[in-house]
């Protein structure tokens, strides 16, 4: 069994993450490193950006693994030998429109993926398992009021249903890992997160709003949405990663019990996909060369939305600010300007990688206490 007292100290601390090439997954992941952390991942690299973040992860000491979260032999060979201070699992096939359109794979990718993680951390003992899912876990009624880690799970849709059935995966599994630590043992520690929106530079998804957002202001195109009253609770990837690291921490000190669940979302109520859009191109056009003008794309409604979603999804994240002293450091504002300043950064010739990294660099003087204590930066 690893060694579980992380007291924010990640300094050669052994840490997989599955997912590591995907947006969340290479932020975490290169914060790690900065903290100290020996990070290793594994991840599909199904498409040309996610090859791209494995090489330049590379580059920052991030030792990656192509392999598929649906096999269980994979998974479980890079998890045996020397059991790991940490896992995050964060690898899943994220859209609600991928749901649709092939609902076997999002069904066996992010219930049999969680499976074969939770399965192989059952047999491998990692210290601290942190357990992703997304709001999208609950069965929304349409309430107006945010949703809190008690209502009901469910879905109307592959994705949802998806996420939801993960939940139960991971209630289950936390249970034996319960069972694991009778007897002076201490089995595998586990939390379960729900994300809220996570939005930040470098999301390259199709059909997501930021993505989407960010390809329309640099070509000087109309901005098309979906559905522009629709309310959802946006974050941005930093202030998530400094979540998940709170929340690993917590684990290992007792500070929380093991099998708990969390919903990462900001405070408030959330806003709406026109707030987002319009204080991205707020802070596109106060970035924008004298030459360029000041002109930013039309917003224009979709006359296609290709499918239905929820109006409204609001998510209550007073535990998570509660229990681990976790607090947003960005509002809607700030987390469109750190958007554009990432866009602006890479448009002007930096990598992708060092921007991630310079934005993560003075997040951590915001929030000192998430560093090593012995101040080590391994990449």
């Amino acid at each position: 069994m690893a060694d579980t007292q992380l007291n924010g100290a990640w300094r050669d601390r052994r840490v997989l993450i599955t997912g590591h090439t995907g947006f969340v997954g290479s932020w975490l992941a290169l914060m790690l490193r900065r903290l100290g952390a020996e990070v290793d991942g594994i991840a599909h690299n199904a498409d040309p950006v996610t090859r791209t973040r494995s090489r330049w992860l590379a580059e920052h000491g991030v030792k990656g693994h192509v392999g598929d979260i649906r096999d269980y032999d994979t998974v479980h060979r890079l998890m045996g030998g020397a059991p790991y201070d940490c896992v995050f699992h964060l690898a899943a096939q994220p859209l609600v429109r991928a749901g649709l359109e092939d609902p076997r794979t999002t069904l066996t990718t992010n219930i049999g993926g969680s499976v074969n993680v939770l399965e192989a951390a059952r047999s491998t003992g990692p210290g601290v398992l942190v357990h992703v899912t997304s709001d999208k876990c609950y069965r929304n009624f349409g309430w107006p009021w945010p949703y809190r880690e008690t209502d009901e799970i469910g879905g109307g849709d592959p994705y949802s249903v998806s996420k939801a059935a993960a939940e139960l995966v991971f209630e289950g599994y936390a249970a034996l890992f319960d069972q694991q630590g009778t007897g002076g043992r201490q089995g595998t520690l586990a939390a379960s997160v729900r994300f809220g929106n996570v939005i930040g530079g470098g999301d390259h998804a199709a059909h997501r709003l930021v993505p989407d957002t960010m390809a329309a202001l640099a070509a000087g195109a109309p901005i098309e949405l979906r559905n522009a009253s629709a309310v959802r609770p946006w974050q941005h990837v930093l202030d998530v990663t400094a979540g998940l690291l709170r929340l690993a921490d917590a684990l290992a000190a007792g500070r929380v019990p093991a099998g708990r669940v969390f919903n990462f979302a900001p405070p408030g109520d959330g806003a709406t996909v026109h707030e987002l859009v319009s204080a991205l191109r707020t802070h596109w056009a106060r970035t924008a060369a004298p030459a360029a003008g000041l002109d930013a794309p039309a917003v224009l409604a979709k006359s296609d939305p290709g499918f239905a979603e929820e109006a409204v999804l609001r998510l209550d994240g007073r535990r998570a600010a509660a229990e681990l002293g976790w607090e947003h450091h960005f509002d809607l504002h700030g987390a469109a300007a750190a958007i554009v300043e990432w866009h602006r950064t890479v448009d002007r010739g930096m990598g992708a990688d060092l921007a991630t990294r310079a934005q993560i660099d003075r997040f951590l003087t915001r929030v000192p206490d998430l560093a090593d204590p012995a101040g080590g930066n391994r990449s």
